[in-house]
């Protein structure tokens, strides 16, 4: 049985079929049409994650040990 249906909250109610009762029954919900509606989540740039977290002598330590490590690679 298929059932498309315009969901205007995000809790939607099932009834199912007195046959179906007591039997395991697969729901799936699936965007029927364009993708045009969906949006993709905006990633943030890491260094957006992170701001606030290392005091200023940390995070200058950190990026001097970073830039110390590229050295090293570049090197091989």
């Amino acid at each position: 049985m298929t059932k498309i249906i315009t969901p205007q909250k995000s809790k939607v109610s099932v009834s199912v079929p007195q046959e179906y009762i007591g039997k395991p029954v697969a729901i799936t919900m699936v965007l029927v049409g364009s993708n045009e509606d969906i949006k993709p989540k905006q990633t943030s740039r890491l260094a957006d994650k992170y701001r606030g977290v290392f005091s200023a002598e940390n995070a200058k330590s950190f990026l001097n040990h970073t830039k110390e490590m590229r050295n090293e690679w570049n090197t091989i």
